[in-house]
């Protein structure tokens, strides 16, 4: 599946969305919105909701790992404690956005 990339008018704005990163817990896929070269957005499209645990661990990691990307304006971000593969997928997808928006 090709990576998504819809620029706004006047390039101000875009929003990228590559495919998914799997690991063992399940599917990782992020958007990431660009504002002006900065990073003012990110909305987890796929986190692992299979099995409870998995559930669990992604409604908790994701707001946790979606502030430390604001916060870093990259993909290198600390692992949140518990959920290692999640975290680790979720950062290869902002990666991948922001090579993607030549930012990364």
């Amino acid at each position: 599946v090709p990576p998504i990339a819809a620029p706004s008018p006047g390039g101000a704005m875009a929003t990228f969305t590559r495919t998914d990163f799997p690991n063992r817990s399940g599917d990782v896929q992020v958007k990431v919105v660009i504002r002006n070269g900065h990073t003012t957005d990110l909305q987890a499209v796929q986190l692992p909701p299979d099995r409870a645990r998995s559930a669990y661990i992604s409604q908790v990691a994701g707001p946790m790992l979606r502030t430390e990307v604001l916060q870093a304006q990259s993909a290198r971000i600390d692992i949140v404690s518990g959920a290692t593969y999640t975290s680790q997928s979720y950062a290869q997808s902002v990666e991948s956005a922001l090579q993607q928006a030549h930012l990364g």
